[in-house]
């Protein structure tokens, strides 16, 4: 596509956010902020909407995609089993800037393509939320960046990455964290910090092992 609808401001109209969720219910491709860096995403049960991020991210088809959800629950239909430690770890950072990495279900592969792996996260802005909570779906998200570069952390950023191409583009100024989410796996024991982001390892293990 040539053209995006764009909406601006740090909340949106009742009838814009309702009509950003049909579309994204509908398949939509759609930039919007976090607090770590500028999202895009899709329905987490489109194909030819996670394939088009791929395409636009240059991105291999198996590198997989995060979701993004609105509650812990609402991933559990995609994940194997959510252990303690994961309730633990969202009760002390969600929504925020933790990912955590859960051993994928069988509905959870197809989602996916087959991975055995899947990360989710509960951001910590309120238009990733509220979008989150009125389409009610997960939404398989990643950075606005093209693989190898610098993800946006601005409304900006993100129109010059791919802002004619997306469906929707909401500005919502300057991220505020401007770090990637911090990853744990807990798809195995023992679990693992993977990237240490807007959260230090150290705040990380301790709250592992309390």
């Amino acid at each position: 596509m040539s053209t995006s609808t764009r909406a601006t401001g740090r909340s949106l109209p009742a009838k814009i956010l309702a009509n950003i969720a049909s579309d994204l219910q509908a398949g939509a491709v759609v930039i919007f902020p976090t607090e770590t860096v500028y999202g895009i995403g899709t329905s987490v049960f489109s194909r030819t909407g996670i394939q088009r991020i791929y395409k636009l991210k240059g991105r291999q088809g198996r590198k997989p995609l995060a979701l993004l959800v609105p509650s812990l629950a609402a991933a559990s239909p995609l994940v194997e089993t959510i252990p303690p430690e994961a309730a633990r770890l969202a009760e002390c950072f969600w929504p925020g800037p933790l990912t955590l990495v859960f051993k994928a279900s069988a509905l959870g592969r197809l989602v996916t393509g087959g991975l055995a792996t899947i990360g989710v996260r509960i951001p910590d802005h309120p238009i990733a939320l509220a979008i989150l909570r009125k389409v009610g779906i997960p939404l398989a998200t990643t950075s606005v960046n093209r693989s190898g570069q610098k993800p946006a952390t601005s409304g900006a950023e993100a129109a010059k990455f791919f802002g004619s191409q997306v469906d929707w583009l909401i500005d919502g100024g300057h991220c505020r964290v401007k770090t990637a989410s911090s990853v744990i796996d807990l798809s195995h024991y023992p679990f693992m910090i993977v990237r240490e982001g807007a959260l230090s390892k150290k705040t990380l293990e301790k709250a592992l092992i309390s």
